[in-house]
């Protein structure tokens, strides 16, 4: 990928998880990056097409640092944390996950878009069921219904606390919310 496509998605995605995608303009990633804005429809003709990249890309870039987790040393309750800490993260330098930010503008995107959001919703919920299911086998966790029901619960869960963190009682809060979810699940 080439230096001015990289940075051209960079501060977009930049400007998407602090202002929201419908707030972000051609305009403001132009003056940002320093380049005229015929120069982003040459790579990104449609926002539909700089929408669609970027949850490409997340999907790629998220996927294997959740993979890392979920994948790694430690018990599942322990990993649930880490993964919240991903999202506690992204409050800490007032960045919304891009998924949840994106979602919150469904209606406004096309089909496409929103087939690759879903999409990447289903992976992020696929990964965090490795989690679930390991604390099921190995005893650490207890919990009803379904695993890919309760990793959807707690992924969508972490996008909406961050949300409301960032509105109302920031990271402890988020912290907080999240130590509460787990302790519940923990045996």
């Amino acid at each position: 990928m080439n230096d001015t496509r990289t940075k051209i998605l960079d501060v977009a995605e930049d400007l998407i998880q602090r202002v929201g995608l419908n707030a972000m303009s051609y305009q403001h990633i132009s003056d940002s990056v320093g380049i005229r804005k015929a120069s982003i429809h040459h790579h990104f003709p449609k926002k539909e097409n700089l929408v669609d990249e970027l949850l490409k890309r997340c999907q790629v870039s998220y996927s294997d640092n959740y993979k890392r987790i979920v994948d790694g040393t430690g018990s599942a309750p322990e990993k649930l944390r880490q993964l919240a800490r991903v999202f506690e993260d992204g409050l800490k330098n007032q960045k919304l996950c891009l998924v949840g930010t994106i979602s919150s503008d469904l209606n406004t995107l096309q089909g496409g878009s929103c087939l690759i959001l879903e999409d990447t919703i289903q992976n992020t919920v696929d990964i965090f069921s490795v989690a679930f299911k390991q604390g099921l086998e190995d005893g650490t966790l207890s919990f009803t219904g379904k695993v890919g029901d309760t990793a959807y619960a707690f992924f969508t869960f972490l996008l909406g606390t961050q949300i409301a963190a960032r509105a109302h009682g920031g990271l402890s809060a988020f912290r907080r919310a999240t130590e509460a979810l787990i302790s519940c699940w923990e045996t």
